[in-house]
């Protein structure tokens, strides 16, 4: 019998989001959203947004979250369809960091 020791699954996930944050890659995710709700013009389902970026629903839901948490999304509402799901768009913080990349990409 193999008595090697095993991870559990909480610590699998949690060296698989610490390696994602080390990366970078979880930064340039939001920058995608961000772009997207950009470019859309519109308030966008999480849905929505995982067709438009071509991300995961599950990495898409994630990087809301913590576009959430920082201030830079909010809920602007709820669809209609059964389940409901929200609707989310810029807020001035969001719209001020997309300005300041798409400055950063003109110069």
């Amino acid at each position: 019998m193999n008595n090697a020791f095993q991870p559990s699954g909480n610590e699998v996930k949690h060296a698989a989001f610490q390696e994602h944050r080390r990366s970078g890659r979880m930064k340039s995710s939001q920058g995608v959203i961000i772009a997207a709700l950009v470019s859309g013009g519109i308030a966008m389902t999480r849905n929505e947004l995982a067709t438009a970026t071509g991300l995961p629903l599950s990495s898409i839901c994630g990087r809301c979250r913590e576009l959430l948490d920082l201030g830079s999304i909010d809920v602007a509402g709820m669809t209609a369809d059964k389940p409901a799901r929200q609707k989310l768009q810029l807020t001035e913080k969001g719209r001020a960091l997309a300005l300041a990349a798409a400055e950063g990409v003109a110069s």
